[in-house]
């Protein structure tokens, strides 16, 4: 049974929502560090006194961290959704459905940006019973790596994890 188009544009409004959240963390965190950084209190005293570079270095990572959550939004948000079916090789946007050698499931979104982001998407469950989130992969990761231009029914092996799949849907 086939997603509607409409209903990957949910799942995508689900991953912006998490990703805004991950955003709005990463912003307070850098906030309270560059306070942290320029409070009076860390400015040092001696040259054993690290604490105000320690913080300064950590406000620099968090505005980083920042500026990777806005990018990975960008390219979500501008991801062309498509259709895929079993007829279709696995590609950006491909939301896959996985099997592993417990007969596990898992759901897979082929992403641009933010591989390792889980989402809850209830709605899921209506086609896979035992599934209800899923995990943002990039084609950059081992697995979203093996997983590119594969149909369904091809098994996947990821080496030296001693893990195998198999493709069981693709949306």
């Amino acid at each position: 049974m086939a997603l509607k188009h409409m209903d990957k544009a949910l799942l995508r409004d689900i991953i912006v929502v998490q990703l805004e959240s991950i955003k709005q963390a990463a912003v307070n965190a850098a906030n309270q560090a560059h306070e942290t950084a320029t409070h009076s209190e860390a400015i040092a005293r001696s040259k054993y006194e690290t604490f105000g570079l320690e913080a300064s270095y950590l406000a620099h990572g968090q505005t980083q961290r920042v500026a990777e959550c806005q990018l990975a939004l960008q390219q979500i948000n501008g991801l062309v959704l498509r259709d895929f079916d079993a007829d279709t090789a696995i590609g950006l946007g491909a939301l896959v459905i996985l099997e592993d050698e417990l007969e596990q499931l898992q759901a897979l979104f082929i992403s641009p940006a933010a591989g390792g982001v889980k989402v809850q998407w209830p709605e899921l469950s209506q086609y896979h019973n035992d599934i209800n989130n899923v995990m943002l992969v990039t084609s950059a990761a081992p697995l979203g790596y093996a997983l590119m231009g594969k149909y369904v029914d091809d098994d996947i092996v990821l080496a030296g994890q001693n893990k195998q799949y198999q493709i069981i849907a693709v949306y």
